[in-house]
């Protein structure tokens, strides 16, 4: 704690006490409290990920002012020197205002909350898509399903005969998914029908700010993914982390469904905020939204079971095997 006291000063806090919080999964955050009664979020940016945070932090300020117009956002403060961020030894550091009186969701998901998420993160692309920032890319072809695919093969071809053993099902399941891997091609390919949206892609309900007050929404939050990407990815993601009965960590594939009556409330609030936004190309894309995530999904769990686990945070031996046979046991369903 006495490290984070020391990044406090540098942000011009007193601090009188320091809280961790530990729903993000990616950064470290403290939640300060200063002396003079103010409250900040103080964070370290995981360079792992965010390996350009100059450059996040560079898009927030884009963003923010883009977005105060509609919603009431954290304000970013800077280090004494006028500073978007702190380095301290190999750590970055960064600090923003606290939204007091405000909470995110955690628990159940009901209907009414997909219907909120998903006209939520609608809006935003609306908004950003007609204001155009120029935004630096964050994670270059974070979405890029033919790049998974050839991820994919590339573990394939370096895998153990164990493992690649284990996976020969859920591999030959996958092959036959390619005929959505060429419809992606042919929307990557034909920008002129599908050209390049502004998403959050990380759009879920703990993304989301709510009013404790009224209960609406006050602002999507953890905006660092933001970038252009294709229609499908933020709606796809949405679909896949909502719509499914069980979560992706879930081993009980005999009881995974998909909840219809979720499906229609994303779809609806999605569309709600966006049905003037989109090419009529676009909008037949958006159908297949779902499945997209869902299979670029399994592919990349896959290829992490077949690298080893080189890259997602696993709890045992299959972990990841498990969650590619969950995203293909609802990309059967949908």
């Amino acid at each position: 704690m006495q490290e984070v006291k020391t990044i406090c000063t540098v942000f011009g806090i007193r601090p009188a006490a320091i809280t961790p919080l530990t729903q993000g999964l990616i950064n470290q955050t403290f939640k300060v409290a200063d002396t003079g009664g103010d409250v900040f979020i103080v964070q370290q940016i995981n360079t792992r990920i965010f390996q350009q945070p100059l450059q996040v932090q560079q898009n927030f300020v884009q963003l923010r002012a883009v977005m105060k117009r509609n919603y009431r956002l954290p304000e970013l403060i800077p280090t004494a020197q006028n500073e978007l961020m702190h380095v301290h030894g190999h750590e970055v550091w960064r600090c923003f205002t606290y939204m007091k009186d405000s909470y995110t969701p955690t628990g159940t998901i009901s209907e009414e909350l997909a219907y909120t998420t998903a006209k939520c993160f609608g809006e935003y692309t609306r908004i950003l898509s007609a204001a155009s920032p120029k935004l630096h890319t964050i994670l270059p072809r974070f979405h890029d399903v033919a790049l998974r695919a050839e991820q994919l093969l590339q573990a394939k071809a370096g895998a153990t005969t164990e493992r690649l053993k284990l996976a020969g099902k859920c591999l030959t399941e996958l092959d036959n998914y390619d005929e959505l891997l060429k419809r992606y091609k042919y929307w990557a390919a034909h920008p002129q029908y599908f050209p390049q949206r502004i998403l959050h892609h990380d759009a879920k309900p703990s993304n989301i700010l709510f009013s404790t007050e009224t209960q609406s929404v006050l602002c999507p939050i953890d905006l660092d993914t933001t970038q252009t990407g294709l229609c499908f990815s933020d709606f796809g993601d949405m679909i896949r982390s909502m719509v499914p009965s069980h979560e992706e960590n879930d081993v009980r594939f005999a009881d995974i469904e998909v909840r219809q009556s979720f499906l229609q409330a994303l779809t609806e609030g999605y569309m709600d905020a966006t049905h003037t936004l989109w090419t009529a190309q676009e909008k037949e894309a958006l159908a297949y939204s779902g499945k997209m995530l869902l299979y670029m999904q399994a592919m990349r769990f896959l290829a992490d079971f077949l690298n080893n686990d080189a890259y997602y945070q696993t709890k045992y031996e299959l972990h990841n095997l498990d969650r590619t046979i969950n995203q293909l046991t609802v990309l059967r369903q949908l």
